[in-house]
């Protein structure tokens, strides 16, 4: 790993947050059945955890129902596409948001009934694959090329596509390459009544990473104040949807490396800084907003802006690291004890697709083996690539010091992590279904 030999910063970081220890008792819980299955089934593995997609959608949908908002869940198959996710996600009758042929393929096969298509540079052979299915599916244009391709197939086919238009403003700064400035709404919507093929009906626009619901509720209030001075009222009847597309970033079972607090950078601090770094100062907790508190302040400007100008309006959202940060675990064996204070797994990070854990995330890591939810001890975690990139972690919790056999588990890892997941070096390890 990359070396850097100035000292940690150890400003006092706040204490191990509450939603950290709920997750340590069901680690607990889980425990006897992860061991059985490393020990029968063999290691490294994903395990898929279907109670927690069905706790995460509903806990989303009651956090707007609470409010009195029926939202529109369509969950962002990149995020994870495993596709017991999918069909469990499926099952419990909310939508999948693709945004490829194979992602499309992925959600055809998982038996979904309602499907968001969102993505740049839609081509011929995207909208050919989406018109076999387009009774199933609404289409986020990009583009007036976009829309025009799609209206000629669609008429080709005798078919009519339900579509909405993603929109930016100053909210989706970065994002640019994706749809159209919000002030050329009204000549899209104008272009895209031309076209009998085209039911045209949606706005969508994508804000990533939000940790509190301040971009939502400033979107809303841009995107209102422009539809009242730009459309008339019948022509504000013909919307049916808003797609307030992004991830919802959940309570995070993670922080941030206190010497990497801004996570732009590639170094670490020398094994001896690490192993003398005292507990509390060891990461730094992601701090986000609850989902009650987005759905209420998303819920009041829905409300007080969108509802009284678009009374044909239905509310879709598509959180993907909401609903599958929680869904799996990644458990691994110690293969190697190189000393006292580092070891060497069969699990390596192109179960992660990148280095992660290395120089961006603290994670907490649990010894299977030698359980214990209060010690944590310094232990530099490897993984077993070829290349000394390859970390799960400079701290392990566990009753003594590992030893050679003992399996361990990074829990609650769903959200891009077995999406980017590379054969890089090793295959990519299968899934178990818990």
């Amino acid at each position: 790993m990359k070396i850097s030999r100035g000292k940690i910063n150890t400003k006092p970081s706040k204490k191990t947050d509450n939603q950290f220890h709920s997750r340590f008792q069901k680690v607990k819980i889980l425990r006897p059945r992860f061991l059985e299955i490393g020990k029968k089934i063999g290691t490294p593995l994903y395990l898929y955890d279907k109670e927690e997609v069905q706790k995460n959608v509903q806990t989303f949908k009651n956090a707007f129902k609470k409010e009195g908002l029926n939202i529109n869940i369509f969950f962002a198959t990149k995020s994870n596409y495993y596709p017991g996710i999918l069909r469990t996600v499926v099952q419990e009758k909310e939508g999948l948001d693709v945004s490829s042929e194979r992602e499309l393929k992925l959600a055809i096969e998982a038996k979904a009934e309602k499907i968001v298509y969102t993505g740049p540079g839609k081509t011929e052979k995207d909208f050919e694959l989406i018109l076999k299915y387009h009774k199933k599916i609404t289409v986020n244009l990009e583009s007036i090329r976009e829309l025009k391709l799609l209206a000629e197939m669609a008429e080709n086919k005798k078919a009519t596509m339900r579509c909405g238009v993603r929109i930016y403003t100053k909210m989706q700064t970065g994002w640019t390459k994706f749809g159209i400035p919000l002030e050329n709404l009204k000549t899209f919507f104008h272009e895209a009544r031309k076209h009998k093929s085209i039911n045209f009906c949606g706005i969508h626009f994508h804000i990533s990473y939000n940790k509190n619901p301040e971009k939502y509720v400033k979107t809303f209030k841009i995107l209102s104040e422009y539809l009242k001075e730009n459309f008339t009222e019948n022509e504000r009847k013909q919307f049916q949807y808003i797609d307030m597309g992004g991830g919802f970033y959940p309570q995070p079972f993670e922080g941030t490396h206190p010497w990497n607090r801004e996570e732009d950078s590639m170094e670490v601090p020398d094994e001896k800084t690490l192993i003398s770094t005292k507990p509390g100062k060891r990461y730094i907790p992601i701090k986000v907003d609850p989902i009650e508190k987005f759905a209420k302040e998303i819920s009041k400007i829905y409300k007080k802006e969108i509802l009284p100008i678009l009374p044909n309006i239905s509310l879709y959202a598509e959180p993907g690291r909401y609903i599958c940060h929680s869904a799996m675990h990644m458990i691994f064996k110690i293969i190697d004890i190189k000393n006292p204070h580092l070891g060497i797994t069969d699990g390596s990070n192109n179960m992660i697709g990148w280095e992660r854990y290395q120089f961006f995330h603290y994670v907490p890591l649990f010894n299977l083996s030698q359980f214990d939810q209060k010690n944590e001890i310094p232990f530099i975690t490897y993984g077993s690539l070829c290349t000394p990139d390859d970390v799960w972690g400079y701290y392990i919790y566990t009753k003594k010091t590992p030893k050679e056999g003992d399996i361990l588990v990074m829990p609650f890892q769903g959200a891009y992590t077995y999406t980017f997941a590379q054969n890089f070096i090793k295959e990519i390890p299968p899934v178990y279904d818990l």
